[in-house]
């Protein structure tokens, strides 16, 4: 702050530090029918998606995620070829997403600076700073969105090309074990081939592309792990990481000397639907694991007795932080051997019930073809 000649103070951001992380101004020019667009997402932004103004809205960080899902599926959803975005998307995209990510601008958090004021002295400030989820991630983010889109605009002049009337009809006139994706498009490629480097073009694309989907992939995992779970959830899970886990699983995990590809065969997994099973009553377990040993380090547990015919609940701890890296262990080794499961319960009730992290899936756009 600064005092002027007449005693009032007023702030004085011009020397202030600079953490805001700097955004690239968009290309495209407003038009008035963008504005009534844009009054409209955001009348329902406010409203938590429900237009009726009643009680069944969600929050607005549930209301934003589904907002940049929805858009991400208008967008990309019918993109079939590797091609350049046309350009109508790319500005609905661009366009759109500025508009969703504006309210980020203001989650900010004030952190103490110094200043030098006009007569020299030097006075600590509080600045605003954009959130540290915010400013770590967001920037990371709209850079993979900048490589994606670089990626299929290098699509130009390929050796490659598609048809889609022949491919259609050959799918409707072949059996229905044949035709599961009759309708997409059928790439063609010359008769002798791809030449070597258009070969190495696509291969070295086709690893940036799997590169950027782990990376916000790992990002979303990220802010998912640092989003609490809600209380009524949490209240409503057993409290009791045995209960939760199942005889079957938990005698699996408290098997002496058994590697990890060991317990994957004994799970005996036959489907995805049974490793999203395994997968929530593993979190399930390590969470209730997790509150039972943050209650001891706070005090809440029973005091240890000196009387030998007491189970030891140091030693109980123990076992219990064993049984909980084992289980972060097997937990990984699933989601590793099925990378395509759906969001885990935990998860899901996060995001519903997340009101001040937002969940920006933008790895759901990325598709591996």
């Amino acid at each position: 702050m600064k005092r002027d000649d007449q005693g009032s103070e007023e702030w004085d951001f011009s020397a202030s530090p600079k953490h805001y992380y700097v955004k690239e101004k968009p290309i495209y020019t407003t038009q008035f029918s963008d504005l009534e667009t844009m009054k409209e997402k955001f009348a329902k932004l406010l409203l938590g998606e429900d237009v009726t103004g009643g009680s069944k809205g969600v929050s607005t960080a549930l209301a934003l995620s589904n907002a940049i899902t929805n858009l991400a599926a208008s967008v990309f959803g019918e993109l079939w070829k590797l091609e350049p975005l046309a350009e109508d998307g790319r500005m609905k995209w661009k366009r759109e997403m500025e508009w969703l990510l504006s309210p980020t601008n203001h989650m900010i958090e004030l952190v103490p600076a110094k200043q030098t004021g006009s007569n020299g002295q030097k006075l600590e400030i509080m600045v605003p700073k954009a959130r540290a989820d915010i400013h770590m991630n967001l920037p990371a983010l709209q850079k993979l969105d900048s490589m994606l889109l670089e990626a299929l605009d290098s699509m130009v002049n390929t050796e490659f090309w598609y048809t889609e009337v022949g491919s259609r009809a050959e799918g409707r006139s072949r059996s229905a074990g044949e035709s599961k994706r009759w309708w997409l498009p059928s790439p063609q490629v010359p008769i002798a081939g791809l030449s070597d480097p258009e070969r190495n073009k696509l291969l070295n694309q086709g690893k940036l592309v799997n590169q950027i989907y782990k990376a916000a992939k790992a990002i979303n995992e990220n802010v998912l792990s640092e989003m609490p779970v809600p209380t009524i959830i949490k209240d409503a899970l057993p409290k009791s990481g045995r209960t939760s886990l199942g005889e079957d699983l938990y005698r699996i995990l408290n098997a002496e000397s058994t590697s990890m590809e060991d317990m994957l065969n004994f799970l005996n997994v036959k489907s995805e639907h049974n490793a999203l099973e395994a997968v929530n009553r593993l979190e399930a377990a390590i969470l209730a694991w997790k509150e039972k040993v943050a209650d001891h380090v706070c005090g809440k547990s029973p005091a240890r007795t000196s009387w030998s015919f007491k189970k030891d609940p140091i030693s109980e701890l123990d076992k219990i932080e064993v049984l909980s890296s084992r289980a972060e262990a097997l937990l990984q080794q699933l989601k590793n051997k099925y990378p395509n499961l759906p969001q885990t319960f935990l998860n899901v009730t996060k995001i519903q019930y997340g009101k001040v992290k937002i969940y920006v899936p933008l790895a759901t756009s990325i598709r591996q073809n």
